[in-house]
Parts: C-alpha cells; structure tokens; sequence
C-alpha cells in the first residue's frame, strides 16, 4: 500500500490527484457531502507520506548512530526505540502541517469555499471502460480467493 501511495504522489501532481478525486466523488455532492475538503484531505495525506517515509528513514539513520538497534532487545526496550523514532516524527509531522497550513493560507486557500480550476476534468469512455476493468479484475480475484483460495 505505501509503495502504491508513493508511486501515485511521486508520479503524479498532487492538484491533478485532487481534481481527480473531486471528479470521481462528485457524486457525493448530492448528498451534501464536502467533497471539495475531503479530496483535499486524502491528497494531502497522500503527499505527506513518502515524505515521512524519507523522514522516518533519516531518523532511523540518526538513532543507529547513536547506538540505538531497533532489531535486538526486549520488549520493553524495543518500546522506548520506537518511542524514541516517533517522538521526532510527531515534531516533523506538525512543523510540515504547519508549514503548509502557512503556505495553503497565504494562497488564499479558505476551507469550503468554491475554488476554480484551469483544467476541468470530464468522465470519457475510456474512463468508464477502465473503471469497468478494474471492478471486474477485482470480482474475480476475490471470487478465485473464495473457490481457489
């Protein structure tokens, strides 16, 4: 899943992954449901994780210098190791939010409020097709798990 998510960010711009989970969930917007937010929300959280990930790497790194082996001890030393890698993170975490908060504010972002788009994305056939694709790969992976598996 991680590898997935890192693939999509890195490879993908994160307005584009945004507009495009606006566009699928748009039909939400029936139900009154913020979608506007709530795309926002899974792009950003997808954005910030291979970041922590190279975060959390350099930390580990910085930890081992320093004597820390997350591979031996007991349980209660293994607890104070992992301890001590979430405790940074949880700082680098918050000083990003913060950072981007900063950013997302000085733009001009304002929670709810209708935003324009340069390019507006619209459902081709190609679309459907390869949503229909993927539903039936998945029913018959999970059929073949249930008889075969």
């Amino acid at each position: 899943m991680i590898g997935l998510t890192s693939l999509l960010t890195l490879s993908t711009m994160s307005t584009d992954i945004n507009n495009g989970l606006e566009a699928v969930l748009s039909p939400l917007k029936l139900f009154k449901f913020p979608v506007g937010v709530f795309s926002m929300l899974i792009s950003l959280t997808l954005r910030f994780i291979p970041t922590l990930m190279i975060e959390s790497k350099k930390i580990m790194n910085a930890q081992a210098s320093r004597g820390v082996d997350f591979s031996e001890g007991s349980l209660k030393e293994k607890a104070n190791q992992i301890i001590a890698l979430l405790i940074p993170m949880f700082v680098i975490s918050f000083k990003k939010a913060e950072d981007l908060s900063n950013a997302m504010e000085a733009r001009g972002y304002v929670i709810g409020e209708k935003r324009t788009k340069i390019d507006e994305l619209k459902f081709r056939f190609l679309d459907y097709f390869i949503i229909f694709l993927v539903l039936v790969l998945m029913a018959l992976i999970i059929l073949g798990r249930i008889y075969f598996g």
